[in-house]
């Protein structure tokens, strides 16, 4: 059975509709479908199960922490719901699971692994500083500038598949280029007129 995409994404839309304007709201799950699905078509994944996993991966935070556990629940249930095929919906819920940074070295499949590289693909370039900067908003300026360069900048080096290396490779240069840019400014080097 073929689920249908455009009424996963309506109430993925809808269940996500709490956190718009926010890090992880429907928009960065948009952009993390359209890199996930780039990749599974370069790499011969399985191309629904990245989409669906891709859609759901971030629901969690809609309901609660950690996002993961709150979001492969809600996701299986969904699915359920859908009449999705029980087998299909187990690898989904891995990879929900597995999504978050920590679990790179537990992601088991290709589409486990394509779906972690998407979402932290979101995290390199402009839009990675800008969305932390958006994320730790209420932090202090000099723990945002901290989590750039010692969190954000090493992302791009665990990346799991060489696809997702070569597609990240601009966005890692010119996250490092506009963070080189930030530290030389905030350190007051940049006013050397010669």
């Amino acid at each position: 059975m073929t689920l249908s995409i455009k009424n996963l994404e309506n109430i993925v839309r809808e269940k996500m509709s709490t956190l718009k304007g926010t890090a992880h709201s429907y928009e960065h799950v948009n952009r993390v479908v359209r890199i996930a699905t780039f990749l599974a078509k370069k790499m011969k994944a399985d191309v629904e199960l990245v989409q669906i996993g891709a859609l759901l991966h971030d629901i969690g935070w809609a309901v609660g922490n950690p996002h993961n556990e709150t979001g492969a629940k809600l996701a299986n249930k969904i699915l359920k719901e859908m009449n999705y095929p029980r087998e299909k919906s187990e690898k989904i819920v891995g990879i929900i699971l597995h999504h978050p940074l920590d679990f790179k070295d537990k992601l088991e499949t290709l589409e486990e692994k394509i779906v972690w590289d998407a979402d932290k693909i979101d995290l390199l370039g402009v839009i990675g500083v800008v969305r932390a900067f958006h994320w730790l908003g209420n932090k202090p300026f000099e723990a945002v500038v901290k989590t750039c360069f010692e969190e954000q900048t090493p992302i791009y080096n665990l990346l799991n598949t060489q696809t997702a290396k070569k597609i990240a490779k601009r966005r890692h240069r010119e996250m490092i280029a506009f963070l080189s840019a930030l530290k030389n400014e905030l350190s007051v080097t940049d006013l050397d007129m010669s």
